[in-house]
């Protein structure tokens, strides 16, 4: 199963809604550099030493323990952006994921539970980190959002509208 989580540098949006899309803004900005140059634009420092330190504590590693849903996960990181997907949900990773990001200055949203993640709801058990905040469901339990954030990222872009019948699975995700 996939669990997606969005990192980015930024002020605090007001709600899940603006987080949403601050994070699909700048995503698909991203994705349109990439589309020109035909490559995609290298993390921001403060990215790549987010990155580093996350690979650093959760190391890329394709084995059936990793949190990591593919080993490429650095590939990740683009501009001002980092969405990996990990197994999950998986309370351990989120909580250094979450931890690290606040650590680092980035917001931090769970695209899955469609929330931000806070660095109040990361607790230490027996020497490891832990959070017991909601997490979004599963591919057997999906959960569905009413939110705009990706149509208002696709606006503020001045991109077409997404058509739900040919989008890509994983993009547009509510």
């Amino acid at each position: 199963m996939r669990y997606r989580l969005g990192f980015w540098i930024g002020p605090a949006p007001a709600d899940a809604e603006a987080a949403c899309a601050e994070l699909y803004t700048r995503v698909r900005l991203a994705e349109e550099i990439w589309r020109e140059f035909d490559r995609p634009p290298p993390p921001v420092p403060r990215i790549r030493g987010f990155v580093d330190a996350v690979l650093g504590v959760l190391p890329a590693d394709p084995a059936e323990s990793s949190p990591w849903k593919h080993s490429d996960v650095a590939d990740d990181a683009m501009a001002d952006t980092f969405t990996p997907t990990i197994r999950g949900p998986h309370r351990g990773a989120i909580a250094i994921l979450t931890r690290l990001a606040h650590d680092h200055g980035l917001q931090a949203f769970d695209l899955a539970a469609h929330r931000l993640l806070d660095a109040a709801e990361v607790i230490e058990v027996d020497g490891g980190l832990w959070t017991d905040a909601h997490l979004g469901g599963g591919a057997d339990q999906p959960e569905f959002f009413d939110c705009r954030g990706p149509e208002i990222a696709r606006e503020r872009l001045g991109l077409p509208a997404q058509d739900p019948e040919t989008a890509e699975e994983g993009t547009d995700a509510r």
